[in-house]
């Protein structure tokens, strides 16, 4: 009887603990409701925004425009841009970072575009000007200085630079040849105080535009200009007509007139500085077809020709070649321009 009542009382016990762990209480009343935060800013409309630009008349125009440029030129790409030393600025694939082969060559390169020049929107709430690709400064192919004009006009220095300086050929002290079988031999040995002009494309290379607004790359003394401040796109682009500015990266004499600097240019031959410029390359190039520096004539056109000359008419050349392939006629950084005509004719 007590075992049956002992069962009985814990069986009587368990039932009350279960009971307790498993019915709950009441619910308690709910707290006060907090207070709304503060709404957001409304973000941008991203169609607005982008039809401000992307919208049939604006591309029109603009493509029309850069139909006009150098840059948009198939030529370019199609004599240099899959070539592996040429590609970093004749082809849109390997300035923008494409895979290129195991020789550094772009396969089937493409010519510069938009795309070339100008990278994704990151951000709607930023400021959605066209962005640029790089505005970083500039490290010198020819010599390793570094160049900065602390905006846009870095991303045109990363092209509009010299590839080599005077020293490149200067330190030439033998020249050897192949035979059929590709064997080296000796040709011939340059003298102490020449120097061997090794290509009929010697020079600083197309486009030393950055190297002459800085003031390098020539022999004789170095000057900055105010044009440095104001940039390529200054004068290049700004604004345009369709026909000069913009997108056709031809000089537009109006934007020098708005820019601060002039108010009455007609013309950039501003103070006779293109045409005391032209005078002078002239005389120079005679003189360097008789020293066997330049080949060709005023008629046909001069390029430099194979040989060794002595240390001042290679200077003198090199000067030459400096100016001529700035074609700026002497506009994009006057003082320096002069000092290195002064110099090539003092050489010679």
């Amino acid at each position: 009887m007590s075992r049956k009542l002992n069962l009985l009382a814990i069986l009587v016990l368990s039932l009350m603990v279960m009971f307790t762990i498993s019915c709950e209480g009441p619910a308690g009343e709910d707290g006060l409701a907090g207070v709304d935060g503060t709404n957001g800013e409304d973000g941008m409309d991203a169609n607005a925004v982008c039809v401000t630009c992307h919208n049939t008349v604006s591309w029109a125009s603009l493509t029309a425009a850069y139909d006009l440029s150098g840059h948009a030129a198939g030529n370019y790409v199609g004599y240099a841009g899959n070539r592996g030393s040429c590609t970093p600025c004749h082809s849109h694939e390997q300035f923008t970072g494409a895979v290129v082969d195991m020789d550094g060559e772009v396969f089937a390169a493409t010519p510069i575009s938009c795309a070339t020049c100008h990278g994704n929107h990151t951000n709607l709430d930023e400021d959605v000007t066209a962005p640029l690709r790089t505005m970083a400064a500039v490290t010198g192919i020819s010599d390793g200085t570094v160049f900065d004009f602390a905006g846009s006009s870095n991303l045109c220095g990363n092209c509009h630079q010299a590839r080599r300086d005077g020293s490149s050929y200067a330190v030439i002290d033998t020249v050897w040849t192949d035979d059929v079988d590709g064997n080296d031999s000796l040709d011939f040995v340059v003298p102490d105080g020449s120097v061997y002009i090794s290509s009929t494309h010697a020079g600083p290379h197309h486009g030393p535009q950055m190297n002459v607004i800085f003031g390098n790359g020539g022999y004789g003394t170095s000057s900055t200009t105010p044009h440095e401040a104001v940039g390529c796109g200054g004068c290049h682009m700004a604004e345009g007509d369709g026909t000069v500015g913009g997108h056709t990266f031809w000089p537009n004499v109006a934007n020098c007139n708005t820019s601060g600097c002039h108010t009455d240019l007609a013309d950039f031959d501003y103070n006779d500085i293109q045409t005391s410029f032209n005078t002078r390359m002239a005389a120079l190039a005679e003189a360097l077809v008789a020293e066997g520096a330049l080949g060709g004539d005023a008629n046909e056109g001069y390029h430099p020709a194979v040989g060794v000359v002595s240390d001042d008419v290679f200077e003198a050349f090199w000067n030459y070649m400096m100016c001529y392939e700035d074609h700026s006629h002497g506009v994009h950084n006057p003082d320096y321009i002069k000092a290195l005509l002064t110099t090539a004719e003092a050489k010679l």
